[in-house]
């Protein structure tokens, strides 16, 4: 039998069988896997493109663009603050990037050592300043001291002597010429005590000339009582003699008087000046 006689006879029975039950068969999803595709290619609308999916969309691109600028501030504020803390350092030892450090180096890095450091270090200078100006001071002050003590010593005897010089010479005068004793008074005195000791005298003098007396004075002894260099205190024990015609038999020495004087004199421009005499 020829081949076309085999497919004749095959449709015919095909024609006359009875076609089968297609009631078992499933059902099957015919929708593409897809659906952009098939959007694309039909009329139907796709749920990308609603305005709901959009607005959340928005969303989401503002909160990730809301969330990138907040991490970018930290990060600009952690750089700043890394980055102020440098100043403290030289130079050479500072980084060209903020790094994350070593709990050593961030224990360098702690705000207010380096303000602390400077402000030790300015006490402590101030206090050695302080302490160098009161030993310069002290230094100068016993040198002061060691050349006024000199000074004084140098002029101790002079002022001793001077004092027992002026003290007999107010007390040695000849009553028949008592100008010659206030021209005295006045080359050893101060202009002050010249004056006085001149006036105060007067009355005295009147009874001295009445009874033509003549004294003579002279030093027994001699003691400092204070000296520096702008005035000297002395103190002197004096014996007088007093002679006059009315006792010249009973006492022809003269008539004894002892006494006690302190003698104060001031330095001028031109020596040791007599500034006051008592008796005592």
């Amino acid at each position: 039998m020829s081949p076309k006689a085999k497919l004749g006879g095959t449709g015919d029975r095909g024609a006359d069988s009875t076609p089968p039950d297609t009631s078992d068969i499933p059902e099957t999803d015919t929708t593409s896997s897809n659906p952009g595709r098939d959007a694309a290619a039909g009329n139907d609308p796709s749920p990308f493109d609603s305005a709901e999916f959009l607005e959340a969309n928005r969303r989401n691109r503002d909160k990730m663009r809301a969330a990138a600028q907040a991490r970018r501030a930290k990060e600009e504020a952690r750089a700043r603050r890394r980055s102020g803390r440098w100043w403290r350092r030289s130079a050479a030892a500072a980084p060209d990037t903020a790094v994350e450090s070593e709990p050593a180096d961030v224990e360098l890095e702690r705000p207010g050592d380096g303000r602390w450091t400077v402000r030790v270090l300015s006490a402590l200078l101030v206090v050695a300043l302080a302490v160098a100006g009161v030993f310069i001071y002290l230094y100068r002050d016993a040198d002061s001291r060691a050349d006024s003590a000199d000074q004084v010593n140098q002029l101790r005897p002079g002022a001793v002597q001077l004092a027992g010089e002026y003290a007999t010479t107010l007390l040695t005068y000849d009553s028949a010429n008592f100008a010659a004793l206030d021209e005295r008074i006045t080359e050893i005195s101060t202009p002050a005590f010249a004056r006085d000791f001149i006036e105060g005298s007067r009355q005295a003098r009147e009874g001295t000339a009445n009874a033509q007396a003549v004294a003579k004075a002279e030093v027994v002894s001699a003691g400092v009582i204070s000296v520096s260099s702008t005035e000297a205190v002395v103190l002197l024990a004096i014996d007088q003699a007093v002679t006059a015609p009315g006792t010249a038999e009973q006492f022809p020495d003269g008539v004894p008087y002892q006494s006690r004087v302190e003698v104060t004199l001031q330095w001028m421009p031109d020596g040791w000046k007599l500034a006051d005499f008592k008796v005592i």
